[in-house]
């Protein structure tokens, strides 16, 4: 069996992999010529078409980023929606390169003609997109199909993401000039498409959002986009009719029948199948590798709004570098490439494993690891500091350090093609046929690992799985290969070493001071970690932010969490014809609120959903009090569910609820503010009874966008701001009523009332419009300005949407009305 590699698998001279090709080549009319030394017109010209991608990846990351925002906002933000809309991206992604392996069979100035027309394509796409999406999913989105919403999707953007795969191809089609630099001109090309992604990423999460929406920045990056086919329009116009890179050599006219026999010239044949299977599992373990490292990350930093570009950002520097790192190595060892890609493999398998045995407390000491102001509750004095959002700078150079690994096997690619190139004219078609590969490895490394191996393994051991499919890769490049230096199989160990070193209690390894995690929950969605506390509560992170807790004693008078104050009595006294009957909980929180709402007699169903079934079952699990009835009382559901996506489906089915609560301790963080915007206020008013009440945290952001959509607000004296579905009016009383007299003085929940002071009055605070000193910037669908603030954090124009309504903040807006009843 000949090695592979080579076209057709035909036996070749045993000489070093490219070098003899790697000097001389064909020309169209079969003769044998030295290849001309790039010049400076070569030079000059792939600078144009570096700086082309550069901004064709900036526009690209940009479009993602926005595109994805308006679907998690359409088909949810839970494990699989997310999982989906990452397929969407890969599998056009792998239908535009497969695609160019067609458009590559033709002379370069088609090729970069091709190509302008597709950036510009694209544009006018992207200057419509947002406006489209919602369009077309407001009117054929299917709120409980979430296999139909995908298809519809991924027809609305199959054909500018599928654009985005065909352009890479085509450059490296036109610019490639000679075998023995063709790693080089791919790795520069690939790796500035990739440096743009990665300023896109910047741009899109940091900059773009908040200073002009979710529709601006789909614009920003259609012009970039328009910018970079002029960019080619120019350098297809200086050209003229000389062809200084491309198939038929520097002399060659672009337009003539000789560079069109070579561009028609066959591309090489099939490519072999242990290389093409190899593609595959280290196309698998690229996107892997991102997704373990990201949930790696965020139990570092939490989950605050500027973590995800960042970490995006350092992941897309690290993969442009590999592109160079990889590409220089496979020109320079043309000889040695299957030794060179089982160096790079070990090298990132074994700081891989380094990374994830860091202990935490040294990135405490660089003052990089971040706990929020729920869990910081367990800092000392001395750590203080490390409470809140990290800065911008910490998050980008600890990642890069932490994520190392990415540069070792991002330049497994470009170290690939070299492999299974061998002849120059083919360069374009095997970089196609290989990007092919890869996406449909990553196809595969998002699905498995985000839907499987997270739930089956935790994060140490879909870590370990990730590199041992790497090392499979790299084992099928070698089996059978006659000549390997014993360095070479001695390097293949240390890297499967390296997977049996990698831990797989990573998360029980975080603790500092009095903040110490004692049990894992992990899965699809994300890790739950549970931290005991010297209160009446256990904490439950959600990758390490605070989400939930679990009530471990009855909570003492000193505590402020007697029942009265949670149960929503204050408003069913403000408002005596007001009965509930369903009532839909977004967010089981710490299980109190439901469990004192089950004392009520009118209630007859509490729906609770909860985006995390890791959270549910920690709750679950460490919760000691009554709160336990809410996991067998016959009248409360737990739905397991994206809340935004459940919204929706239920107003599909035609479902109302009389009390709608939705209220999470920090909706500023990531991702969180898609069930705090004006749209979705709207949505959950239409899912409300007439009559009905919306209940969140009593804040000034939901303050100002609840009245816009609400047109009032009532705050009770407690921990709820209320909106009503209909007419409301101030107060002048509270009147207690014989079905919540009990439930009004009860101290703990599932006991008899037994309120040590009566309440004689009752503070209330009614909006029906927002004063100026209450006043935030609204947050909406386009604008999410709950979690991107740090360009008016910067420019010292922010208002917080975060200050609390209490009694000292609400000053001359209160009024005390009088209590009537027994």
């Amino acid at each position: 069996m000949s090695p592979p590699g080579h076209p057709n698998g035909e036996h070749r001279s045993a000489q070093p992999e490219g070098a003899s090709v790697s000097m001389r080549r064909r020309s169209a009319s079969g003769s044998t010529s030295a290849c001309p030394p790039a010049t400076a017109s070569t030079t000059a010209s792939t600078t144009a078409f570096a700086l082309a991608l550069c901004l064709s990846g900036a526009a690209a990351l940009i479009y993602q980023v926005a595109w994805q925002r308006v679907l998690t906002q359409v088909i949810g933000s839970d494990a699989i929606s997310m999982v989906l809309v990452v397929t969407i991206f890969m599998v056009c992604l792998g239908l535009g390169s497969e695609l160019a392996r067609h458009l590559v069979r033709g002379t370069p100035r088609a090729a970069l003609l091709t190509y302008a027309a597709i950036e510009a394509g694209v544009a006018l796409y992207g200057f419509v997109s947002v406006g489209l999406l919602r369009a077309a999913n407001g009117r054929l989105g299917q709120g409980d199909s979430l296999a139909a919403d995908f298809v519809l999707n991924l027809l609305l953007l199959a054909f500018p993401i599928i654009g985005m795969g065909l352009t890479t191809p085509l450059i490296v089609h036109v610019a490639k000039q000679r075998l023995d630099n063709l790693g080089r001109t791919v790795g520069r090309l690939y790796g500035w498409n990739i440096a743009g992604a990665a300023v896109g990423a910047v741009l899109a999460g940091l900059l773009l959002i908040e200073a002009f929406g979710l529709t601006g920045s789909a614009r920003a990056a259609a012009a970039l986009n328009g910018v970079a086919a002029a960019i080619a329009l120019t350098a297809l116009r200086r050209a003229g009719a000389a062809a200084p890179w491309g198939d038929a050599g520097a002399a060659a006219p672009w337009g003539d029948a000789g560079a069109r026999a070579t561009a028609a010239a066959p591309a090489g044949g099939h490519m072999p199948l242990r290389p093409a299977l190899a593609a595959v599992l280290f196309g698998f373990g690229t996107l892997a590798i991102q997704i373990v490292y990201f949930r790696i990350l965020a139990s570092y930093f939490t989950l605050s709004t500027i973590v995800f570009p960042m970490v995006l950002c350092a992941y897309l520097v690290l993969m442009a570098l590999g592109q160079r790192l990889g590409g220089g190595l496979a020109d320079r060892h043309s000889g040695r490439l299957r030794e060179v890609v089982l160096a790079l493999f070990a090298a990132g398998a074994v700081l891989f494993m380094l990374a994830l045995r860091l202990p935490p407390q040294w990135a405490a000491a660089a003052d990089v690891l971040r706990f929020t102001t729920f869990n910081g509750q367990l800092l000392s004095a001395a750590n203080a500091h490390l409470i809140g959002d990290p800065a911008v700078a910490d998050v980008l150079w600890f990642s890069l350090a932490l994520m190392l690994p990415v540069l070792f096997w991002a330049g497994l690619f470009p170290v690939m093609l070299r492999l299974v190139t061998t002849r120059v004219e083919a360069a374009g078609h095997r970089f196609a046929r290989l990007y092919t590969l890869y996406t449909l490895g990553n196809v595969g490394g998002a699905f498995v690992c985000g839907t499987v191996l997270f739930d089956a393994f935790g994060t140490g051991g879909a870590a370990m799985v990730t590199v041992g499919v790497v090392a499979a890769g790299c084992l099928l490049l070698v089996a059978g290969t006659s000549g390997l230096p014993a360095t070479a199989w001695l390097t293949l160990a240390a890297g499967v070493a390296a997977a049996a070193l990698l831990p797989l209690d990573f998360h029980r390894r975080f603790r500092l001071d009095r903040y110490a995690v004692a049990e894992v929950f992990e899965g699809r969605t994300g890790v739950a970690t549970v931290v005991p506390t010297d209160t009446f509560f256990t904490i439950v992170d959600f990758s390490r932010t605070a989400s939930a807790s679990a009530l471990v004693r009855d909570p003492g008078p000193q505590d402020r969490y007697q029942a009265w104050r949670w149960n929503h009595t204050d408003l069913f006294a403000l408002d005596p014809g007001f009965r509930p009957k369903t009532v839909l909980v977004i967010g089981i929180g710490h299980a109190y609120l439901i469990d004192a709402m089950l004392d009520l007699p009118f209630i007859t169903k509490i729906t609770v959903v909860d985006i995390s079934a890791e959270v549910v079952a920690a709750v679950r699990a460490h919760t000691r009090t009554s709160a336990q009835r809410i996991f067998t009382d016959p009248r409360v559901e737990i739905v397991v569910a994206d809340g935004r996506r459940f919204v929706q489906s239920a107003l599909a089915r035609g479902q109302h609820y009389d009390l709608i609560q939705n209220k999470i301790n920090e909706p500023w963080h990531a991702g969180s503010s898609n069930l705090f915007t004006q749209e979705f206020f709207r949505e959950k008013k239409r899912l409300l009874s007439p009559g009905g009440y919306l209940s969140t945290r009593p804040i000034t952001g939901h303050l100002t966008d609840g009245v816009q959509v609400f047109g009032s607000a009532l705050w009770g004296g407690h921990f709820h701001l209320y909106f009503k579905n209909g007419p409301a009016t101030r107060p002048a009383a509270a009147v207690l009523t014989p079905d919540i007299a009990g439930a009004w003085a009860a101290e703990l929940p599932g006991r008899p009332g037994s309120a040590v002071r009566p309440r004689r009055e009752q503070p209330v605070a009614f909006f029906t419009e927002v004063p100026g000193a209450l006043r935030s910037d609204i947050s909406t669908d386009d604008w999410p300005s709950f979690e991107y603030y740090l360009l008016r954090q910067w420019r010292g124009t922010w208002v917080s949407p975060r200050s609390s309504l209490d009694a000292g903040r609400l000053g001359e807006h209160l009024r005390a009305v009088p209590v009537h009843g027994p």
